[in-house]
């Protein structure tokens, strides 16, 4: 693959500003969040925008770090793709983050063929936790965290558009910061508001939880800012441009389906 620069040369905010998202981050509960029941019937105006490999993107503050090819899954990229619009927008991002913190970016654009493998394989783990659910009980609970595969022009899945991005943060020595919990963990507790939901039952969260939960407010905080939406059940999913993104800001998509080959080399 031809290496790419990266052109975008933003000056980043005051740094005023960026100790009080960090403070924000840290005070402030994260709110609660919009419901996307009926995302699917989001009506596309496809933009047209096409998609950019983040690897040399802005590797002072973004790194990637592509799980499903670590984890050797077949027909999966060694590069993150995101559409233009999303790239820059992560970049401003970055740039609200202190103390040498990173965002790294663990998926982003997906092939249907790797969608159908996901789904597939933890289906088959909730089958073993509930053998004797039915099929259709299987499939809607394995929907709560990942797509239904879909090639569809009307609704394809979230992150075959490219507009969809699952990252986390990192400190100055590369450690991931304390989530809670490990990426594509399926359970409550991978829930974005997990922490804000105990503590607002009245429960006394651990030195280890409040850690996680002011890490999980910096991450909405950043993203949210420059144009974000999050995805509920998952602390590490946030979407621009898609039909999830269009769910919550009431708007229109931008993205609909794209093909890894119309990815920009300048």
């Amino acid at each position: 693959m031809k290496k790419v620069v990266a052109v975008y040369e933003n000056t980043p905010p005051p740094l005023s500003l960026r100790f009080t998202m960090m403070n924000i981050a840290i005070s402030q509960k994260i709110p609660s969040l919009s419901a996307i029941k009926g995302w699917e019937n989001v009506e596309i105006h496809e933009c047209n925008e096409k998609l950019f490999p983040l690897s040399d993107l802005y590797p002072e503050r973004i790194l990637i770090k592509p799980q499903y090819f670590i984890e050797g899954i077949e027909g999966s990229v060694e590069e993150c793709y995101v559409r233009d619009t999303v790239a820059k927008l992560l970049i401003k991002a970055s740039k609200l983050l202190l103390n040498g913190h990173k965002l790294v970016v663990l998926d982003a654009w997906r092939s249907i063929d790797i969608q159908k493998i996901i789904f597939s394989r933890f289906k088959e783990r909730l089958k073993r936790c509930y053998p004797n659910s039915s099929e259709k009980k299987l499939v809607d609970l394995t929907q709560k965290y990942v797509s239904l595969p879909s090639a569809s022009e009307d609704n394809p899945s979230p992150h075959n558009t490219g507009g969809a991005i699952d990252l986390s943060l990192i400190d100055t020595s590369g450690n991931y910061l304390n989530m809670g919990t490990s990426f594509d963990y399926f359970n409550e507790q991978s829930n974005t508001r997990y922490y804000e939901q105990q503590i607002e039952a009245g429960k006394k969260l651990s030195d280890e939880e409040l850690i996680a939960s002011k890490n999980r407010r910096l991450l909405f905080y950043v993203m949210n800012r420059v144009g974000f939406t999050n995805y509920p059940d998952e602390w590490w999913h946030y979407d621009y441009g898609n039909q999830l993104w269009g769910k919550v800001k009431g708007k229109h998509a931008m993205y609909g389906k794209i093909a890894l080959q119309n990815w920009t080399q300048e």
